[in-house]
């Protein structure tokens, strides 16, 4: 059963883990439509999503650099017809023309993030799957032949450029996993706190997927969604704003899956690593005294103080009369009392 001082013990430890990314697992935000959970917990798809359609405009989308700065951005004129410069004829040939034949599934090492759960589960109303470390094993994950894909750390980085000259090899070629490396592995230094991991498939993976018949750059705007096993995941974070309706409905795909949860607390009084005023506080179902009574709250129940959480006894009453706060407030106690009492059937 939860003590104020456990939770305190146990928020000191998650924000240290928060501060190293010590988290084993790897975890996925989640947002809480009614596509998304369908998705996840009735058809067993995750979506792995293509680089135009992810939230950041700098996505594999670096500044181009060539050695001879004479050219620089230069168009060129040839019997009457404009031709592009370097730099826009190499975006076009190395990056459009390639990166929209992957999909991302963006991962992080910190599921407590206030940001993230904003960002990425709606406004703390979604949720987070706790994938295991070794989840890539999974066959689901594995390509139709060959090794599986790996799951590789963001590398942040303030100019976010590559110069083409400087990845040729001595066959004078560029190397696919040098420049998949360079698009797919690396963002501008702002997104540094998402501690991002990724694991990035061809699209070629999905059933629905038709890849264009011509070199023409194109943005694929389709969403695709690729099988996965439970046997991936670990648990299921359920954020601090979501609705007792999607509370419940995931609860119940948890337990028949024999999945652990956990419910999302947002702490008004506890500054998180980065020093900034509240944080998230993970706690698993079963340290709750009525995981009924979790199920029943409202979102605002979970936004709260430290001291709030903790088991602080039960005072028995023998009428609704007997509460301090039922006098002048009757139209609104009884209607709550029947509420509560009617959750309960």
């Amino acid at each position: 059963m939860l003590t104020t001082e456990d939770i305190k013990k146990e928020l000191a430890q998650q924000v240290e883990q928060y501060a190293d990314g010590r988290f084993d697992s790897f975890f996925k935000y989640c947002s809480d439509t009614a596509r998304v959970i369908d998705s996840i917990f009735n058809d067993q798809k995750i979506r792995f999503t293509q680089p135009r359609a992810l939230n950041d405009p700098l996505e594999s989308n670096p500044m181009m650099q060539f050695d001879d700065p004479k050219t620089r951005y230069k168009v060129y004129y040839f019997n009457g017809t404009y031709m592009p410069s370097i730099e826009t004829f190499f975006r076009v040939q190395v990056i459009e023309s390639q990166i929209n034949a992957y999909g991302i599934l963006s991962l992080t090492k910190i599921p407590n993030s206030f940001t993230m759960w904003s960002q990425y589960a709606n406004g703390h109303r979604g949720f987070v799957l706790e994938l295991k470390n070794d989840f890539g094993h999974n066959a689901s994950m594995k390509p139709k032949a060959g090794d599986e894909y790996p799951v590789k750390k963001m590398e942040y980085v303030d100019d976010y450029a590559i110069n083409l000259d400087h990845l040729v090899n001595e066959q004078k070629e560029i190397p696919k996993e040098v420049i998949y490396n360079e698009l797919f592995f690396k963002k501008t230094s702002r997104w540094a706190y998402e501690y991002e991991y990724r694991m990035v498939r061809p699209l070629l993976d999905h059933p629905d997927y038709s890849p264009p018949k011509t070199n023409i750059p194109y943005i694929d705007t389709n969403i695709y969604l690729f099988p996965f096993a439970w046997d991936c995941v670990s648990s299921v974070i359920l954020g601090g704003n979501m609705s007792t309706e999607n509370r419940r409905l995931i609860a119940e795909h948890c337990e028949k899956r024999n999945i652990p949860l956990f419910q999302a607390c947002i702490i008004r009084d506890h500054k998180d690593w980065f020093g900034k005023p509240s944080t998230v506080y993970l706690a698993s179902f079963d340290r709750f005294s009525s995981k009924e009574a979790i199920l029943q709250a409202r979102p605002q129940s979970f936004c709260t103080d430290t001291i709030s959480l903790g088991n602080h006894g039960t005072i028995k009453i023998s009428k609704i009369t007997d509460l301090p706060y039922y006098k002048d407030y009757e139209e609104i106690v009884e209607p709550l009392y029947n509420g509560l009492k009617s959750d309960k059937k």
